[in-house]
């Protein structure tokens, strides 16, 4: 007879060789299937890659635009890096990391490439393996003649080519003969796979077979134990009917209504919360169909159960079978949960999403979602003539400065019930944000679009606002977009439409303007939104830039500094002329940010430069209001070390004028502590001398009109002659602009004026080139220009 430890090893070690083998095909199948793939899916980007190329290629040869060449090169990349990895691996010693960058270069996953290299390796001469990696190397010719009549056509200048039909020609051959081969490519790595998926089925086989016998083996033992097994399973049954008792106590004392049922779908159990909820005592529910006493109207999500009393109750269902021991499904348990208040909760909250607190009329989500689907219907073939208007209310902030946010808050509630009240059932109102409201006129002529936008601007003008003792009337300005036959998406339409309501602000306020899109003065106020997107953009990826132009001494004694002026980069690194961004930025209060950037950089830069070395910083009249700036400068000041005796600050005539009080604290703050200031454009205003002896400035910069025209007017000679004596009587210095002949050089030498600027004596240059050549600081034995 044969021991214990004999017949465990005759029933265990059958299925420990089983599962090992079973473990050791599994592991092997699947880094083999892993392998496979991901050559397919390099191949894919093989094949991808060179499609691309052939494709950019014959792009290029019609456009000759380099942007198309590099497109070519960069696909044609993908096929030639698999190419130089293949090869790298057919060396006798291959290199790991040319194999590595070369697949990589492929596109491959970098976690792939070991497994590739083991396959490649190693089964190349497989003839599944074989098959496909003669279609892979039959193709290196064509890649090859590809990439040379690419760079022979980019080599070609356009006029010296021949006919284009002879390269386009050449590119078809070439395709032809790749076609074929990436789809035999495809092929062969497909049937590898398919191959070893069959080998793998086999060998499973064999192992189910032989678990099969070890189970028939167990099977014959486990009969000897059944009378130790009928002795153990009347002590669980004894066990389970406690855990039953101890279940339904359980499911009696819980929330919820928890229902169970036989394999006949008839109520076998309820707990006191099902009684409760279906309106029967449990000895009316025990026994009789499910359906009968449960009954559920609406859909998941949405049900209600009908109970016997009539109510409806908002119930959410889960269901969960009862199976035997043997598997089969004996019954299940229906549990209701009473979801009246998470529904009612989730109704408000998706109320609240979309429409407005303060008003009660859709938020700007909602009603742009709305306009979204309108403008989707209609791209689709929807047929109607369609409108958005888009209202500014006129006055709104005298109403909130004079009579507080509640005031402001109230007439806002008061607009959106009055607008609801004019317009059409089926006509959709938002409040877009602020004093803005939104109105989509569906299906509403044109003509009578317009007529509604007149009843709408009517409605509000006739309205009397009254808070407290006040009484106020108040505009609105709207702009109005017809939408019939119209292309265009969301962002499109109420762009278009924000700028008709802002020339009809422009124009004079508490007007219509109808948008069109040959529209001269919306084509430039767009123009300058989208500089003030780019100025933004700019700002963002901190692509602006210095230059300077040099300021040169006429007298002896006087030192030479420079200005500071700002350019901006465009997205591919090109200079963007100043009068393309700065009159945007001027109008819409970007000034001061830009200020902020060139405090920050030039003194950044300053502070590297020699001391005695001194720029000149123009300050905007947005900046100069700028109640922050005084400890900005002083906060860039610490932070670069830089000398403010080696600053000095240019502000605009105009901008001085019309901010003089504030021109005129700044300018004694930042001379305390150590800066100059320069008064620029000085005459341009007309005004000047009787605000200059208020300007404590440094120097006076005479407006270029003047220089220009000194040698053939007598008037600009006798200006600037003008000029330059009360400046000096006043104790400060001339500095005359736009200086470009030695003929005007040489007669504000003879004027006596102390400094220069313009072409004559340097044009700007970018801030390195600047530094370059001024590596020194320029002080006083510099003396006179010559």
């Amino acid at each position: 007879m044969r021991s214990p430890q004999e017949r465990y090893a005759a029933v265990v070690l059958p299925f420990a060789l089983a599962v090992a083998a079973l473990t050791l095909v599994a592991v092997l199948s699947v880094f083999i299937m892993s392998t496979l793939r991901a050559y397919v899916a390099g191949e894919s980007h093989w094949s991808k890659g060179q499609k691309a190329a052939i494709a950019s290629l014959q792009r290029y040869l019609v456009t000759a635009d380099e942007q198309d060449f590099q497109q070519f090169r960069h696909a044609l990349a993908v096929p030639l890096s698999d190419l130089r990895a293949r090869r790298e691996m057919d060396a006798a010693q291959p290199d790991w990391d040319v194999v590595r960058a070369g697949f990589l270069g492929g596109r491959n996953a970098d976690e792939d490439i070991r497994g590739m290299y083991w396959l490649y390796r190693n089964c190349k001469d497989v003839p599944l393996m074989a098959r496909a990696i003669a279609y892979w190397q039959h193709s290196d010719e064509h890649l090859l003649r590809l990439r040379d009549l690419g760079e022979r056509l980019h080599a070609t200048p356009l006029a010296a080519r021949p006919s284009q039909d002879v390269f386009l020609l050449e590119l078809q051959e070439i395709d032809r003969r790749l076609s074929p081969l990436a789809l035999g490519f495809a092929g062969a790595i497909s049937d590898a796979a398919r191959q070893v998926t069959h080998v793998l089925l086999m060998v499973l086989g064999l192992a189910a077979a032989l678990l099969a016998w070890s189970g028939h083996r167990y099977l014959r033992r486990s009969f000897a134990r059944r009378a130790r097994l009928l002795r153990q399973l009347q002590q669980s049954e004894a066990q389970a009917f406690a855990e039953k008792e101890l279940v339904q106590v359980t499911l009696g004392s819980i929330a919820d209504a928890v229902i169970t049922t036989d394999q006949a779908q008839r109520v076998s159990y309820c707990n006191r919360n099902a009684e409760r909820m279906l309106g029967l005592p449990a000895g009316a529910l025990l026994g009789r169909p499910l359906a009968e006493v449960c009954r559920l109207t609406g859909a998941e999500g949405g049900l209600h159960l009908l109970a016997a009393d009539g109510r409806q109750v908002p119930v959410d269902r889960s269901l969960a079978p009862i199976h035997a021991p043997d598997g089969a499904a004996i019954g299940q348990v229906i549990v209701l949960h009473d979801a009246s208040e998470a529904r009612r909760h989730a109704a408000q909250l998706s109320y609240q999403a979309t429409h407005d607190d303060l008003t009660d009329i859709l938020n700007r989500r909602e009603f742009e979602r709305r306009l979204r689907e309108l403008l989707a219907a209609m791209q689709d073939g929807a047929a109607g003539e369609h409108a958005v208007l888009y209202l500014d209310l006129d006055r709104f902030k005298i109403i909130n400065d004079t009579s507080g946010h509640a005031a402001g808050d109230e007439l806002i509630r008061q607009v959106s019930q009055l607008l609801q009240a004019t317009l059409r059932e089926r006509d959709i109102v938002g409040r877009l944000g602020g004093d803005e409201f939104g109105i989509m006129l569906t299906h509403c002529t044109h003509g009578d679009a317009v007529r509604v936008a007149e009843k709408v601007r009517q409605a509000v003008v006739d309205l009397r606002f009254v808070w407290g003792v006040r009484s106020y009337r108040i505009g609105v300005s709207i702009g109005v977009v017809l939408l019939a036959g119209r292309q265009g998406n969301l962002r499109e339409v109420m762009k278009s439409a924000d700028a008709a309501c802002y020339m009809a602000k422009e124009k004079g306020r508490n007007r219509i303007h109808l948008y069109s899109d040959d529209d001269a003065e919306l084509s430039e106020r767009q123009t300058e939104m989208e500089a003030v997107s780019r100025i933004r953009a700019a700002l963002e990826n901190d692509r602006f830039c210095l230059h300077l132009q040099n300021i040169a001494p006429l007298k002896a004694g006087g030192q030479t500094h420079a200005e500071v002026l700002l350019r901006m980069l465009d997205e591919q690194g090109g200079l963007v002329p100043p009068l393309a961004f700065i009159p945007a930025a001027e109008r819409y209060d970007l000034m001061p940010l830009l200020d902020r950037w060139v405090i920050r950089h030039a003194f950044a830069a300053l502070a590297q430069q020699p001391r005695g070395t001194s720029w000149a910083i123009n300050l905007s009249g947005a900046s100069v209001c700028d109640e922050g700036l005084l400890d900005y400068v002083l906060l860039q000041q610490r932070a670069s070390g830089v000398a403010l005796e080696d600053v000095c600050f240019e502000i605009t005539e105009t901008a001085a004028v019309a901010n003089l009080a504030q021109a005129a604290a700044l300018i004694q703050d930042l001379q305390a502590q150590g800066c100059r200031f320069a008064l620029d454009d000085f005459g341009a205003g007309m005004s000047s001398f009787a605000y200059l002896k208020h300007l404590p400035v440094d120097y006076v910069k005479i407006d270029g009109s003047f220089i220009r025209g000194i040698l053939h007017s007598p008037t600009e000679r006798a200006m600037v002659e003008a000029i330059n004596q009360i400046a000096h009587v006043m104790g400060k210095q001339t500095i005359a602009e736009c200086v470009e002949e030695e003929a005007v050089l040489a007669c504000l030498r003879g004027i006596g004026i102390d400094f220069v600027q313009g072409y004559a004596i340097g044009r700007p240059q970018p801030l390195p080139d600047w530094q370059a050549v001024n590596r020194r600081p320029n002080t006083s034995q510099i003396g006179a220009l010559n």
